[in-house]
């Protein structure tokens, strides 16, 4: 098969996984899940895809399944902390990417940002770095936020309002405004 072919493919398994989830029901699963992996895959084949086919992934995906990206990238930042794995961090930061494709009027993605600068600084990893490359499978305005948010030094989770919060089973990310 193909390569493009091949990732057509993908596309559509992709999107018929998405199909069947949940918004509500995936949020409440426990840390990590069957769906955290399976839509970390998805985040890491979409990165082995040209520029032409993750336009093509991303044009093709609806609104409800971009939010499960987003929920997906904020688990996959808890992950990464409690497993200190900078490639949890990074797929998440990409599974962000997807979910802000088209970035709605009146969103403010700085709000999402701040989970990831801060997971990073808590295992060690430069905010920069880790946006820059994120923003290589960004959309031009999202590449921009990203460069420009990674490389800033006064990034709070409370003044983004966001709660570093310990449980039983390691830290938790809670918004709370």
């Amino acid at each position: 098969m193909q390569n493009g072919n091949a990732f057509r493919t993908f596309t559509d398994e992709a999107k018929q996984y998405l199909f069947g989830l949940k918004v509500a029901i995936y949020y409440a699963e426990p840390l990590p899940s069957t769906t955290d992996e399976r839509l970390r895959v998805i985040v890491e084949r979409f990165m082995r895809g040209t520029a032409v086919e993750q336009e093509q992934f991303q044009l093709s995906l609806d609104q409800a399944q971009r939010s499960l990206f987003g929920i997906y990238g904020h688990r996959a930042a808890t992950i990464a902390v409690r497993q200190n794995d900078q490639a949890w961090l990074f797929s998440g930061l990409v599974g962000a990417v997807i979910a802000n494709y088209v970035i709605p009027p009146k969103r403010n993605v700085d709000v999402s940002l701040a989970v990831y600068h801060h997971c990073a600084q808590k295992i060690g990893i430069s905010p920069a770095e880790l946006f820059t490359q994120a923003a290589e499978y960004a959309q031009p305005e999202l590449a921009q936020k990203l460069h420009t948010f990674g490389h800033r030094a006064d990034v709070h989770l409370k003044q983004y309002g966001w709660q570093e919060q310990k449980t039983p089973d390691g830290v938790r990310y809670k918004f709370s405004w």
